[in-house]
């Protein structure tokens, strides 16, 4: 804003000066001659020239750092109303499931250790099975991306889709171990046996679209090590893409 108030004063200034030469053109005239005029005012003139550049320029350096500041306004702003982490509809963001799988997953822990040390080992070893779940998908969606790009497989992008389709499914089951953590209490026996079996449940159901998901990507390899001119490796990805569907379709621990 210092430079935008340098530029108008720049041109005021200079503004102010072109008014006093022609407000004073005739006395000037009469006692310093034509010639002294013309000079003043080129002179006068030239300045009012370079001061309505500089205003120019520092305008558009101010509208630019504005739009700047407004864009950046706009996008923190988004990123503060991302929505609710556990929404019912819509897809679920997999890095805040995961992080409040870590959340609540630690903070459980904590509550365990301290209120019944001997139920801690299981439940860390369900919470952590879980956890492992979601960085195995992680893991598996960059293997794939990999693949592809290095292969130029652009023709099997659709693979990603199927892979996208799994995340969530995992998602929607740590989404229903969240909820019923919520809810529960580390210092009732019954709620806890309720979390812990959630939680095997949930890591049972992810290892087994995950062992799936392996499979289909090895599909997809074997079809891109045959140059793609397997009839019978294209219709291997077709059954396992398939069978992802099917296992997606039936709900997992919804179910």
């Amino acid at each position: 804003m210092s430079r935008f108030k340098v530029g108008a004063a720049v041109l005021i200034l200079t503004l102010i000066l072109k008014i006093i030469v022609v407000a004073t053109r005739d006395t000037v005239i009469v006692y310093a001659g034509i010639r002294l005029f013309r000079t003043i005012s080129g002179i006068v003139t030239v300045l009012l020239g370079a001061g309505t550049l500089v205003f120019l320029v520092f305008l558009i350096m101010v509208a630019t750092s504005y739009m700047a500041l407004q864009k950046q306004t706009a996008i923190e702003e988004a990123d503060s109303h991302t929505g609710p982490v556990l929404k019912v509809k819509g897809n679920l963001d997999p890095v805040q499931i995961k992080n409040s799988l870590m959340t609540e997953s630690d903070n459980w822990m904590k509550a365990i250790s301290q209120i019944n040390p001997s139920e801690a080992g299981e439940m860390n070893v369900a919470l952590t099975s879980v956890r492992e779940t979601m960085v195995q998908m992680d893991d598996y969606q960059l293997r794939l991306k990999n693949l592809l790009d290095s292969n130029g497989a652009d023709a099997l992008r659709d693979t990603e889709e199927i892979l996208d389709k799994v995340e969530q499914h995992i998602c929607r089951n740590v989404r229903k171990l969240l909820n019923i953590m919520t809810v529960s209490s580390p210092n009732t026996k019954n709620d806890l046996d309720v979390v812990e079996l959630t939680a095997k449940n949930c890591a049972e159901d992810n290892n087994r679209l995950l062992k799936t998901t392996k499979e289909f990507i090895v599909a997809v390899t074997e079809f891109l090590n045959s140059q793609g001119d397997s009839g019978s490796g294209i219709n291997e990805v077709e059954v396992y893409k398939n069978a992802l569907t099917s296992q997606i379709e039936e709900g997992g621990i919804y179910s």
